[in-house]
């Protein structure tokens, strides 16, 4: 598939191009936020239950925003 895209300036073509790393970013903290709720550790220490509901409140608003916009991450 061939596309052809115009930008006005090159902080546009930046942001078309990279949009790929974006995606990654987002995969990556989806799955960061993922282990926290699922095992209940942060790196090597136990969560806090606090610290467990907001990573689980901060996935669903991410993924969330992600739908908003007709996107996912698989």
């Amino acid at each position: 598939m061939k596309a052809t895209l115009e930008f006005d300036d090159k902080s546009e073509l930046l942001d078309a191009v990279n949009g790929y790393k974006w995606k990654i970013i987002a995969w990556e903290l989806d799955q960061y936020l993922r282990g926290i709720v699922k095992h209940g550790h942060i790196g090597s220490r136990e969560a806090t239950e606090g610290e467990v509901e907001m990573a689980d409140l901060c996935r669903t608003k991410l993924r969330e925003l992600i739908n908003d916009d007709g996107l996912n991450l698989e």
